[in-house]
């Protein structure tokens, strides 16, 4: 773990940020990550000698896991938000994504061990957070989209010990489905190379729900009814960029994965599930597909799942119109668990 760019605790009461980096699973990466702190927050001290632990006293410490061919930088206005309400929020770039990845290679994901170096990397900026925290902070995780892909595979595997979970636009297609686009994007990958960006595989993933939008004035129209926010995923140079096949074998693995029977039995049951997505989010059906995850969910055991459905959103409910009412339902459904 490198030593943070910044300060970290402003004394005019506005939240802190810093940024750090650590070593990815996938032994090539160094994946950066940022933590947003509360104004507020207070170290502990112990020890006989008076020495400082360095443990923060946040609220809570929530984790956000972006989405696809984007970065953690998005979801800024988001953490500040949950920092000004006395939480320690951490969040970090994808390998293949943000400032984890060099600018020629966005997109560029191992088709072989990406979905697993995904999810050991989220366990590990997880580690890294708890160790800086004192013992017994609530620790919730949020996923959105693709992160909520990498969320619903971390669950099984480390998910004991959360206070609770945020699935958010989730994909749900069926086991089968995500299966075979795994075997077409691995076959190209194989015969092409892992960075081939391919047309034909971008045109069954994300390129199709930019036609789920009637009329509509970009390509990105389908992520929020907000134009400004089409306009500015055009203008990020770090965002909006196409998948190579190795990244989409990397998605297609995980979607598939997050939707077999096992990956929801091995999900600890007593776990609270928050599922929320807009109810005209392409990529979650239009709400109909969240529903049966959630659903899913109950049926291997799940002892308590919320769903909400935001009326008219669409994938980026948190860039959407009336997005404010989604962070406080959010942050309703968190202070419940802490």
């Amino acid at each position: 773990m490198s030593q943070p760019r910044e300060t970290v605790a402003p004394k005019d009461g506005t939240v802190g940020r810093t940024e750090f980096t650590f070593e990815s699973a996938d032994g090539k990466s160094a994946v950066r990550a940022v933590l947003w702190i509360p104004a507020a927050l207070k170290r502990a001290y112990a020890d006989d000698d008076g020495a400082t632990l360095g443990c923060f006293r946040p609220r809570g410490v929530v984790q956000l896991i972006h989405g696809m061919a984007e970065h953690i930088d998005r979801y800024d206005d988001f953490a500040r938000f949950l920092a000004g309400e006395g939480y320690l929020v951490a969040g970090h770039d994808h390998i293949g994504h943000g400032w984890t990845a060099a600018a020629d290679n966005l997109g560029m994901v191992d088709a072989e061990t990406g979905a697993d170096a995904m999810i050991e990397d989220a366990n590990m900026l997880r580690t890294l957070v708890t160790a800086q925290v004192v013992a017994g902070t609530p620790y919730f995780m949020f996923g959105h989209s693709m992160g909520s892909l990498v969320l619903r595979n971390y669950l099984p595997r480390f998910g004991e010990g959360l206070a609770g979970a945020v699935i958010c636009g989730t994909a749900n297609q069926p086991e089968v489905v995500a299966a075979a686009g795994n075997v077409l994007a691995r076959a190209i990958a194989k015969v092409r190379g892992a960075d081939y960006k391919s047309k034909l595989l971008h045109s069954l993933a994300d390129g199709a729900y930019s036609r789920a939008v009637k009329d509509a004035r970009t390509p990105f129209d389908w992520l929020s009814r907000d134009p400004a926010v089409a306009d500015a995923f055009m203008a990020d140079e770090r965002a909006g960029f196409m998948f190579s096949a190795g990244a989409y074998a990397t998605l297609t693995a995980l979607a598939a994965r997050a939707n077999s029977s096992a990956a929801y039995r091995a999900t600890p049951h007593d776990l609270p599930l928050l599922f929320v997505a807009g109810d005209a989010d392409p990529v979650g059906d239009c709400g109909r597909g969240v529903a049966k995850a959630a659903e899913s969910m109950e049926r291997a055991g799940a002892e308590d799942v919320t769903l909400r459905l935001f009326p008219g959103m669409r994938h980026e409910i948190l860039n959407e119109l009336g997005k404010e009412e989604v962070y406080e339902y959010i942050l309703n459904w968190i202070n419940l668990y802490n």
